[in-house]
């Protein structure tokens, strides 16, 4: 390996402002980063070996680190995976990014952990989602698959709303997703957590007059890595293998408990952070730790701690 790793971030241009931030720090801690869309990126696989090509030339990282969703999902994670099984440290790797854009496998990866969540209904058969909402109660939530920043989330407050929920389904494979309702002040916290721990949290609370509180227009404000905050939340990155990870939780009003709604794979901060006029923190400690494991993968896996927490 090279003095200076060259570390690829395998993704596209959507997120560049927590990229170029990314880059920054990634480079102020002895590495060389790379943007690679997938697109860009050509695979050669023989049975002597497995060589990446970008521009008709060879490509030698050092780690690679996945940042994709939505339309480029699949095509990265074989990417990845074909980088993973050819020798390369991958960060989020490909089974890492299915299981943060799965509501799906989030849930059944939390429960089976132990991780304080919800209890689930997922599939198409409108008897049985309208006998399990009558045996919990309303409201209940519905959320798509995969979506981001509170897109397709409805309130489900009686049989009526359910069965026109179910109605409006499309053709298969589409699914309902639902879970209770968490009465929190109409707030989460997120939770960006490195390697596995902690490193900043910030509360999130829902546009005046709504109730999903990761939509646009939401406000934020710094909050306390609380032993029970951080705690949940480093149980929720674990369970999920993201090594880096927005952790989505929120404190039942009635009870005081915590519950994970979920967990991210590809979570953005530059704009929070900047909202909240400090630097964005997580990629600093991103940053660092990516360099030590391009460096040493497994040392850096048990060894690197964040220098800060936010």
């Amino acid at each position: 390996m090279a003095d200076v790793p060259l570390i690829v971030l395998l993704g596209n241009d959507d997120d560049d402002d927590d990229h170029r931030a990314l880059f920054a720090e990634i480079r102020r801690h002895g590495g060389e980063p790379r943007r690679v869309h997938p697109d860009e990126l050509v695979t050669e696989v023989t049975d002597k070996a497995t060589r990446f090509l970008v521009d008709g030339r060879e490509l030698a990282p050092d780690l690679m680190f996945g940042w994709v969703y939505e339309d480029y999902l699949i095509l990265g994670m074989n990417q990845l995976e074909t980088a993973r099984l050819a020798g390369i440290p991958v960060v989020n790797s490909a089974m890492t990014l299915m299981r943060g854009q799965s509501k799906y496998l989030n849930s059944a990866l939390l429960h089976r952990a132990g991780v304080p969540h919800l209890p689930v209904l997922w599939g198409r058969d409108e008897e049985t989602l309208v006998a399990w909402t009558q045996e919990r109660g309303y409201p209940m939530v519905t959320k798509p698959l995969m979506s981001s920043r509170g897109r397709g989330m409805y309130q489900l407050t009686d049989e009526a709303s359910v069965r026109h929920y179910v109605g409006g389904l499309g053709p298969g494979p589409e699914q309902y997703y639902v879970q209770p309702y968490v009465p929190a002040s109409n707030r989460d916290i997120r939770v960006l957590c490195v390697n596995y721990q902690a490193v900043a949290a910030v509360t999130r609370i829902a546009p005046e007059g709504t109730w999903i509180s990761n939509a646009p227009g939401n406000t934020r404000h710094r909050t306390e890595l609380t032993d029970d905050i951080r705690t949940v939340a480093e149980q929720a990155a674990e369970a999920m293998d993201a090594l880096f990870a927005g952790v989505d939780i929120a404190r039942d009003e009635r009870t005081g408990e915590l519950r994970v709604y979920e967990v991210n794979t590809c979570p953005t901060c530059t704009a929070t952070f900047k909202e909240l006029g400090t630097d964005p923190i997580p990629l600093t400690e991103l940053a660092s730790f990516l360099v030590a494991a391009a460096h040493d993968f497994d040392r850096a896996r048990r060894e690197w701690r964040p220098s800060m927490t936010f």
